[in-house]
């Protein structure tokens, strides 16, 4: 009976440690929780290579034909945009009027009006006419100097007019804001042109005229502008000592006024 029991005891003994052991063995790699991370490893793995894949492609097919190909484009690296002037111009009518004065006569003021009509040959290009009047008067230091120096001035050349035919280049064209409430497009365009000069003297002299303009669109038909006017002629006048002399004279305009474009611009 003894020996019996001891049979038994030895045989629970040696039992035990091989039951445990099989409790306690360690699940094999990728099952469980460490198969659950490797899952999402491979997720973001998966994720990356569908962002890195379409940039392959793009790089080797950047054509685009169609406009659904616009969506395989990388951004900031293949797209371009280039605007349009918002003012179109070609094969247009501008006529323009404006109210000026000059700049360069100290003692003389020229207050006038100019009325320009011009054709655009290109959105670049145009043959522009160009009539000036004026008329002048005295500014206060002349009227000082006569009234408490006795001193009189005259102005040996005045212009009453001009006409002439210009040709006219808008090589610049842009956008600015005004008051951080507006965008407002613009043009720079320059002109140099001939024409004649009516002066006091009942002449008429030939003259060169330079000048620079720039339009701030309001509609497609319509837009503020200002006006540098450069005119150079010699003339003949008639000195204190009545004798004849030529001088060379050099009027200079700064003006402002509006622009208006015929036909309806349909084609933008």
């Amino acid at each position: 009976m003894v020996h019996h029991l001891v049979l038994v005891l030895l045989t629970t003994q040696l039992s035990l440690p091989t039951s445990q052991a099989q409790d306690l063995e360690v699940e094999p790699a990728g099952t469980g929780a460490e198969q659950e991370i490797e899952n999402l490893y491979d997720k973001d793995d998966a994720k990356a290579e569908k962002k890195t894949s379409p940039a392959v492609d793009r790089q080797q097919s950047p054509n685009v034909q169609s406009l659904s190909d616009l969506a395989t484009l990388a951004p900031f690296d293949d797209v371009a945009i280039i605007q349009r002037r918002f003012l179109p111009k070609t094969n247009r009518f501008e006529f323009s009027g404006s109210a000026f004065s000059n700049l360069n006569n100290p003692f003389f003021t020229s207050v006038g009006g100019s009325f320009r009509a011009a054709y655009y040959l290109r959105e670049k290009y145009a043959l522009e006419g160009l009539l000036i009047f004026s008329t002048t008067g005295t500014r206060q230091v002349t009227d000082d100097l006569e009234q408490k120096r006795g001193i009189t001035t005259d102005n040996v050349v005045t212009s009453q007019g001009f006409a002439g035919l210009l040709f006219k280049w808008n090589p610049i064209y842009g956008k600015i804001t005004w008051l951080n409430r507006a965008i407002v497009p613009f043009d720079l365009n320059f002109n140099l042109g001939f024409g004649m000069t009516q002066t006091t003297e009942e002449e008429n002299e030939p003259t060169l005229h330079l000048g620079t303009s720039q339009v701030f669109a309001w509609t497609k038909s319509m837009a503020f502008r200002w006006d540098l006017m450069w005119n150079i002629y010699t003339a003949t006048a008639t000195n204190d000592a009545g004798l004849k002399e030529t001088l060379t004279q050099n009027d200079l305009f700064l003006g402002v006024g509006m622009s208006f474009y015929f036909p309806e611009a349909t084609y933008r």
